[in-house]
């Protein structure tokens, strides 16, 4: 194994919980682009960062190094994403792949454009203010519209309890202990009322859609999934597309909302980055929009970390030889940060992304491989057409504020005073 820290695991687990991305950070400069820590309940782990390692992790075949057994994929259900490896999660990613890409997700661009206009009718002029929650609120509803196909009563009803759900669903993740089933008035047992509840309203939605005459129309991602069992001749699992449908909201509602919130924080300190951005949006070009996100995803990533495991053989690694049973946390920020890859990598520079894509190994704020969020694009047209929206109702005002820090929500990074914003 390579060399690490050999603090106590309570230490470790700790600084994992409080303080990652600082002593992720401090362990590489004292240890290298790999190192090997023990943390709780994870077991021996390694970590790296550096495109050429995570090119060898990334195209490493799928019986090799799995990614199924993680806290997250617990959470969510055997029927997650998250939770599956090799055919089974190749078949699965297939299956919703086509929503996130080409002419079908084009297709959810007015919707996205009247969840923004309808966010921002609200939105306080003159004053600051947190862009975070306003923006949670716009990701929420698209989700739950464009995937979920909810409208009506069952769209209210989950866009009141969705929240409330995600954060306890962090506080599980984090630890399983404080979660059990205490009792009513218990966290553990209010989650789990609270999922009971999500089960019945997808079951509804489900029941609504199979007893839609015009379910081959429908646009939503439900759908989609139901369609493609149907014309499999597969039972509809009421379970298992529950457990599909809350990954997808659970990766792309917060994620995408801190992710356009540090787009805020970023702009509003680069004055001519915030010029360019707003004289763009008047026509419909977006070649320089979209470096913006790029940029943003780059320097300030939602995700620090994404991991995979060695499984059944040792697994050879930089020179080293990784035992099976071990984790491997591939570092998102580090290596995005990273400038034998990026010049001058702490400057805010969108310039390095206009008519340009990023590199598939430097920079990967949505993970890579054959486990890089299925929602890529759909998150970066999301962001596009929100960032277009506010462009053209508002003037985002600049301000010569100290940059924020960034707060951990459990699963996403998000900026510490919420993405604060000025708009006339």
């Amino acid at each position: 194994m390579p060399p690490g820290p050999r603090t106590p695991k309570a230490l470790n687990a700790t600084l994992f919980l409080l303080a990652r991305n600082r002593a992720v950070a401090k362990w590489h400069d004292r240890y290298g682009d790999v190192f090997s820590v023990d943390i709780p309940t994870v077991g021996p782990t390694v970590v790296i960062r550096g495109a050429e390692l995570h090119r060898t992790v990334f195209t490493a075949k799928p019986d090799v190094l799995h990614a199924g057994d993680n806290p997250l994929g617990d959470a969510l259900g055997p029927g997650s994403l998250f939770s599956m490896d090799e055919d089974e999660h190749l078949a699965e990613r297939r299956k919703l792949l086509p929503p996130f890409h080409g002419e079908r997700m084009r297709s959810y661009e007015e919707l996205i454009e009247t969840e923004a206009n309808r966010s921002m009718d609200v939105w306080p002029i003159g004053k600051d203010f947190k862009t975070i929650k306003p923006f949670s609120q716009i990701t929420l509803r698209i989700i739950l519209r464009a995937v979920f196909g909810a409208e009506g009563r069952e769209l209210s009803e989950l866009e009141k309890i969705i929240p409330t759900m995600t954060r306890l669903g962090q506080m599980r993740i984090a630890s399983e202990l404080l979660m059990r089933d205490y009792g009513r008035w218990s966290p553990g047992g209010y989650g789990d009322r609270l999922m009971l509840r999500y089960r019945e309203i997808v079951r509804k939605l489900i029941d609504g859609h199979l007893a839609d005459p015009e379910l081959n129309e429908r646009i939503d991602i439900l759908a989609l999934i139901l369609n493609a069992d149907l014309e499999a001749g597969r039972p509809i699992d009421y379970g298992a597309v529950g457990d599909e449908l809350l990954t997808l909201l659970v990766a792309g509602h917060e994620t995408t909302a801190s992710a356009l919130a540090w787009t805020v924080e970023r702009v509003t300190r680069h004055p001519e980055v915030l010029r360019r951005l707003s004289e763009e949006a008047e026509g419909e070009e977006n070649v320089y929009r979209l470096a913006v996100i790029n940029e943003v995803l780059r320097v300030r990533p939602v995700i620090g970390l994404t991991g995979r495991s060695v499984f059944r053989r040792d697994f050879e690694l930089d020179g080293w030889t990784i035992p099976a049973g071990t984790k491997i946390l591939c570092g998102i920020r580090e290596t995005n940060l990273d400038p034998r890859s990026h010049p001058e990598a702490d400057r805010f520079d969108p310039e390095r992304y206009v008519g340009r894509k990023p590199d598939t190994y430097s920079w990967i704020p949505f993970g890579g491989g054959m486990r890089r969020c299925l929602g890529a694009a759909f998150a970066q047209f999301e962001m596009d057409i929100v960032l277009r929206t506010l462009l053209r109702r508002f003037e985002l005002q600049a301000t010569d504020a100290a940059g924020e820090s960034e707060r951990f929500k459990g699963l996403a990074y998000a900026p510490a005073g919420g993405g604060k914003a000025r708009v006339r």
